[in-house]
């Protein structure tokens, strides 16, 4: 029985399985840390002044309106 006529693996193939190795590491070594360091949308990193915090507690039923106006004088006060 013969397994192999004698060619083997032509330079073609070689090429192929090359070119399919290289895109594979420059998809893990540049397209995976992209989208690992892009920040997460809808967190808490969007809205810092404290205004907007408290606008968005009171809106989530978080602080009663009479704490959020007593608050909101205090940081009125503050700025």
């Amino acid at each position: 029985m013969m397994w192999n006529n004698g060619t083997g693996m032509g330079w073609g193939m070689w090429l192929v399985m090359g070119s399919g190795a290289l895109a594979f590491w420059l998809v893990v070594i540049l397209v995976i840390p992209l989208t690992a360091a892009r920040p997460h949308e809808g967190q808490h990193g969007a809205a810092t002044d404290p205004l907007t915090l408290l606008k968005e507690a009171l809106a989530r039923g978080e602080v009663s309106v009479e704490e959020y106006e007593h608050r909101r004088r205090i940081l009125s006060d503050i700025h």
